[in-house]
């Protein structure tokens, strides 16, 4: 069976919950062949790559999932769409609007020193956007996660497996509707969990 560790993010600014990680511990244990590892992480630059870094290459108790994962799903929240955003690239660059949890806002910051300004996903992005929007499915092709954690996660994630068999990409999820005060703005949790669920059968 292949592994994928699957990401989501703990709340941040003035929201109570992250939706990112309400859908990440809705999906089942086991999707197709890949045996799901779920965790989430803190919305602080810095600390959230490190844990999944560390994560990633730990031994996991039970035998099923050793080493590097054959995938890693990152996910985490758009409030400025109800769709599933599937991002292409990660960029080399922190540009904080607002406060992480630990109050630090970096702007304009290079995530890493000498390294590409870029790193496309390695998952098949292209082809998961094409196939779900036949399906009439709400996603979209995102070109860039932003400069926020969300980014650097991926971009360190990215850089970290250049070049090895370990496939890597992010997906920003929408608001659910009880953190908002128009259900219009937001997509309900079993929606958005079949959604991923769909993406994670087409890796």
């Amino acid at each position: 069976m292949k592994s994928l560790l699957l990401t989501a993010f703990d709340p941040f600014a003035h929201y109570t919950m992250n939706p990112s990680w309400e859908v990440v511990q809705a999906l089942p244990e086991t999707i197709n062949n890949y045996h799901i590892h779920k965790l989430r992480v803190p919305n602080i630059f810095g600390l959230a790559p490190r844990l999944l870094l560390e994560e990633a290459q730990r031994v996991l108790d039970g035998g099923d999932w050793r080493g590097e994962p054959d995938v890693i799903r990152m996910t985490g929240m758009n409030s400025g769409t109800t769709k599933i955003d599937i991002n292409l690239a990660a960029l080399n660059i922190k540009d904080a609007l607002i406060e992480d949890n630990m109050g630090r806002k970096p702007w304009n910051e290079p995530i890493l020193a000498d390294a590409p300004a870029a790193y496309f996903a390695t998952i098949p992005v292209h082809e998961i956007v094409r196939s779900l929007r036949a399906q009439k499915l709400p996603v979209q092709l995102e070109f860039a996660s932003g400069g926020y954690v969300c980014n650097e996660i991926f971009y360190r994630a990215a850089h970290a497996y250049a070049g090895t068999t370990t496939k890597a990409g992010f997906v920003h999820v929408p608001l659910l509707p009880e953190m908002v005060f128009d259900e219009r703005l937001a997509r309900p949790l079993e929606e958005t969990s079949a959604i991923l669920k769909a993406i994670i059968e087409r890796l």
